[in-house]
């Protein structure tokens, strides 16, 4: 066992040797006269130093982790010797009156057992734990041990980080990844203080070589789980690393090329929840890295992966983009993806359709306009794109470029109303006098390329699915409005602006469906017929999608309605007929005749339900008597509240015979809509949604 103690101080100090004076010199022996050496026959061999164990030298530290156990026992039995005896001894020296300042140095020593004991037993754990915790072995070899003196000390003598860290570095030199030691270090990914002592101990650049050693193993499932939890780790501790270790880590390798190694950079910010600031610099440096390299290109082992991090942390994406403003050019312009824009994507979602507000200023920009001015961009340079010839297929999947229309819907419905365009990209911050509350900033698009971009999207029915969606339920919001105001003034003319606004929107999205422009005696196309498909289906949904609530609506909720609009229509057949060439304006207007009536019946513009007054559906009813319970009557198209109408499939009752009585509530429904009291006031809204959606498309033509 060899290994540097602490020694007590102050410690008694051994007199030196003596030297004969040179009173004691013999007077025939000149003081500096050296004795003769004896013969070479004479002389004894030299002593020869004792056996050291194989591999040993001068520098070695190792540890017997039995002995050291026995040795730290002894220690502790001198302790509570001296801790006995010294009080002892003291007393009777000071009856005896007599000097007992020599006794200060058992205190001392006794005091140093006491501190040197804790780090012996952490040594001897030190050992023991990374031999067995973290290593193969079930039990600790007999003998020394090797011991990392510089390492224990960088470790702040904590026996997992320090056995971490060996088992890692040694993975990284020679490839082979110990079980064990990715099981412990799965244990401790989300241990702050573990996570933040191991990267310190192990350092940026060994980390970079340790992921680097699990990349290269390929796709094994030790691997795989070793750079996991590697990338969860550097997750938990990226809070509080130093900004010099987060320079180092995208430092230039020493060998090798660097694209090796900021692949298994960019795959650990993937697999953890890295902090925003931490992420954003390596994904700036690695960015700088990529547009350096030769040859030209973007290199999608490095960014796929950092760009899929990114997706994972709306903040640090949206500074990634709005940073440069050659970066989302560059990505959308430059680049082939292998993983058909998936990750480029997400990464686009997160920065502009999660922050949305309306607070700072374009000379102090908030998150929401930065959201705002990153989509206009976005519009922008996938218009460019269009117009230059290429292919969406290839940079950008369509259901992508739909959910941020979506997450946009009351820009696009403002510029298919509006006739001049705005400057882009920018942003825009004036409020909607007819709609609930602030707007918060939103998007400027210049109508062309709004709908180059709708068009090109409008190929895949998901990206018409999430904008129909979204256009749906900003509609009902728009129209809701308009029925409180209503309900509380009785002026309509909130109601019939926002009719006008909610007609111009679907017209715009239809047109670019290319829905408005078929023509009487051809088939349509196969994107045209999916398209028509949804639009049909949202008749038979459109009340189920929330009128009310908070605006604007995020990428997850689109995707919700998004399904519901998929739901309602699997299994129909598709019809292809000529005779559907004005099928989109009518359905559209069938749409928003719903979605009106529903706002006003909830907001009581009709009047009471029980007993009805005159302008309620109920009192339109046909052969109730006086005592009849409406919601009886088989002509009924309201539910039991009294305000809420029924599903398309609902009025049409499958479980009647003949088509005459399956009939009775959805020709009760349209008498009461289009003869009833308020049909007027209804018919006067319709115009204005006719007026906004053909406004919206005409220009178009």
């Amino acid at each position: 066992m060899a290994h540097p103690y602490p020694t007590p101080s102050p410690l008694p100090t051994p007199s030196p040797v003596p030297k004969p004076s040179p009173a004691t010199q013999q007077p025939d022996t000149p003081p500096q006269q050296v004795a003769a050496k004896p013969s070479p026959t004479s002389q004894p061999p030299p002593p020869q130093p004792p056996t050291q164990p194989k591999g040993v030298n001068g520098e070695y530290s190792g540890i017997d982790p039995a002995s050291m156990d026995d040795f730290e026992r002894a220690l502790g039995r001198a302790q509570d010797t001296l801790g006995r005896n010294e009080p002892q001894i003291r007393t009777t020296l000071q009856k005896l009156d007599l000097d007992t300042s020599g006794l200060n140095v058992l205190r001392e020593v006794q005091n140093w057992i006491g501190t040197a004991r804790p780090d012996l037993r952490r040594r001897s754990e030190t050992i023991r734990t990374e031999r067995t915790e973290w290593g193969a072995s079930a039990t600790v070899p007999a003998g020394l041990t090797a011991f990392d003196e510089t390492l224990y000390g960088k470790a702040a003598h904590d026996p997992d980080v320090y056995a971490a860290t060996a088992k890692l570095a040694k993975a990284a030199e020679d490839g082979k990844i110990d079980e064990k030691t990715v099981a412990e270090l799965e244990k401790r990914t989300g241990n702050a203080t573990f996570a933040v002592a191991l990267m310190n101990t192990l350092g940026a650049t060994k980390f970079r070589e340790v992921m680097a050693a699990a990349v290269k193993e390929g796709g094994g499932k030790k691997a795989e789980r070793l750079q996991v939890a590697l990338g969860k780790t550097l997750g938990t501790a990226s809070s509080k690393l130093s900004n010099a270790w987060r320079d180092e880590l995208t430092s230039k390798p020493a060998l090798g090329w660097a694209g090796t190694e900021y692949r298994a950079v960019a795959l650990a910010l993937k697999h953890g929840t890295i902090a925003s600031p931490f992420l954003l610099g390596v994904a700036r440096k690695l960015d700088a890295w990529d547009r350096a390299s030769v040859p030209a290109g973007i290199d999608s082992n490095v960014m796929i992966p950092l760009l899929e991090a990114l997706g994972r942390n709306p903040a640090a994406a949206q500074d990634f983009f709005a940073g440069d403003p050659t970066t989302m050019e560059r990505f959308l312009v430059d680049w082939d993806t292998t993983d058909g824009g998936e990750a480029l994507g997400k990464a686009l979602e997160a920065a502009m359709l999660t922050f949305r507000d309306h607070e700072g200023s374009p000379q102090n920009p908030s998150r929401g306009y930065l959201s705002a001015k990153l989509a206009s961009e976005f519009v922008h340079l996938r218009a460019k794109q269009i117009k230059a010839g290429d292919s969406i297929e290839t940079i950008l999947k369509p259901a992508t470029v739909g959910r941020i229309l979506a997450g946009y819907i009351s820009d696009v419905d403002r510029v298919a109303q509006e006739a001049a365009d705005a400057l882009v990209p920018a942003a825009r911050g004036d409020d909607n006098p007819s709609a609930r509350g602030r707007d918060v900033w939103g998007a400027e698009f210049k109508r062309e390329e709004l709908r180059a971009v709708m068009k090109e999207a409008f190929l895949d029915d998901k990206a018409f699915a999430s904008v129909l969606a979204a256009q749906t339920a900003f509609s009902g919001w728009l129209l809701d409005y308009g029925a409180e105001q209503m309900s509380k003034s009785g002026e309509s003319s909130t109601l019939k602006t926002n009719a006008l606004r909610a007609g111009a929107g679907f017209g715009m999205i239809t047109d670019a469906a290319g829905l408005t422009k078929i023509e009487q005696g051809k088939k349509m196309d196969e994107a045209q017929a999916r398209n028509m498909k949804i639009l049909t289906g949202v008749i038979n949904t459109a009340l189920a999608v929330p009128q009310t609530g908070t605006w604007p609506i995020t990428a997850g909720v689109v995707g919700a309605w998004t399904g519901m609009l998929e739901d309602s229509f699997k299994g129909k057949a598709e019809s292809d007929a000529a005779d559907v060439a004005n099928a989109a304006v009518d359905n559209s207007v069938v749409i928003m005749e719903r979605i009106t009536a529903q706002a006003m019946l909830n907001h009581g513009v009709f009047g009471l339900a029980d007993p009805a007054d005159p302008a309620h559906p109920w009192a339109s009813l046909e052969g109730l008597r006086k005592g009849d319970d409406p919601r009886d009557s088989p002509k009924n198209f309201l539910k039991d509240d009294g305000k809420t109408l029924m599903s398309n499939e609902e009025m049409f009752d499958k479980s009647l015979s003949s088509n005459e009585e399956k009939n009775l509530r959805f020709n009760a429904y349209q008498r009461w809509l289009h003869e009833g009291p308020s049909k007027d006031l209804l018919q006067e809204v319709e115009g204005r949604m006719r007026d906004g959606f053909e406004h919206a498309f005409v220009k178009n033509r």
